[in-house]
């Protein structure tokens, strides 16, 4: 999807940008010319919509920028082996120094908050970190070898991405797979997930970047982090069990757990006033 492709009621489309940095091009939404830069990385199948409403609670907080991940949204399908958590990060820092934008506080969801905590530990001034439904954990079991075998055979197959966008024509089959995040989202971000799953660039962007997912690495440093860590969890969540986050902020000596009852896996969507609370609180405290 382009610039041109994007519809004229999607979230936030005047604070659009597209830019390139090899060998990705990007699409990204800025709000807000100073004070503590913020950046917001949403989860696996999503998009800068997902932050829509922190995004207008944030509007005179700081500087704002919202990056939709490769192959995501209006972000371009990265080359093959470049979706993966490491190339991910060192892509999305590429794109911050182009920018010049040097976060002082990330906030991540699900997938998003791995990214988002590879990133604050390659900075070299650690940015504080917001992770929303951390997605902090390997499938278990069978599902642990048959989930990414068939993530990679569905990303290799030439028309996965049109058989499945070809489903999501049906909105309500799309609004009960969100359903199962254990989320009630508005009819406008249901309506963006619907253009969204329907797009055949972004069902081959999500399934090659769950293709390429792996969090071994990545988990067997995490409980050794000094990041300051914030680590919310949402009751209803059928997604990421809320038992994930717990125990990581057992492990985490800087960790600070932060449950709310009621909503489930897309707080930022159900509830975003809560997030910019903690967000809010977060910048008072760093100064």
């Amino acid at each position: 999807m382009t610039r041109q492709t994007m519809p004229s009621w999607w979230p936030h489309s005047t604070a659009s940008r597209f830019n390139s940095a090899s060998p990705f091009a990007w699409h990204s939404q800025w709000i807000g010319n100073s004070g503590p830069k913020i950046l917001l990385l949403h989860g696996t199948c999503a998009s800068t919509h997902s932050w829509a409403g922190v995004m207008t609670g944030l509007e005179h907080a700081g500087q704002i920028c919202a990056i939709d991940l490769p192959g995501h949204g209006f972000s371009p399908v990265p080359p093959v082996g470049h979706s993966g958590l490491d190339a991910c990060t060192r892509a999305i820092a590429a794109f911050l120094d182009q920018n010049d934008f040097a976060p002082d506080i990330i906030v991540g969801h699900s997938a998003g908050a791995a990214i988002a905590m590879t990133l604050a530990h390659a900075a070299q001034l650690t940015p504080k970190v917001i992770c929303v439904n951390a997605a902090f954990g390997q499938f278990s079991g069978i599902a642990g070898v048959m989930f990414p075998y068939i993530a990679k055979l569905a990303a290799a197959a030439p028309f996965s991405a049109h058989i499945l966008s070809t489903i999501a024509q049906d909105t309500d089959r799309v609004k009960r797979l969100l359903a199962g995040t254990g989320s009630q989202i508005s009819a406008d971000s249901l309506r963006a997930y619907c253009h969204l799953f329907q797009s055949r660039q972004h069902v081959k962007g999500t399934l090659q970047f769950m293709a390429e997912w792996d969090l071994g690495a990545f988990l067997d440093r995490l409980a050794a982090t000094t990041i300051p860590l914030s680590l919310i969890t949402g009751a209803h969540d059928k997604t990421v069990p809320p038992h994930i986050s717990r125990e990581w902020a057992g492990r985490i000596t800087t960790a600070k757990l932060i449950e709310i009852p009621t909503y489930g896996h897309l707080i930022q969507e159900e509830a975003p006033h809560i997030i910019v609370d903690i967000i809010l609180s977060t910048v008072h405290e760093a100064s």
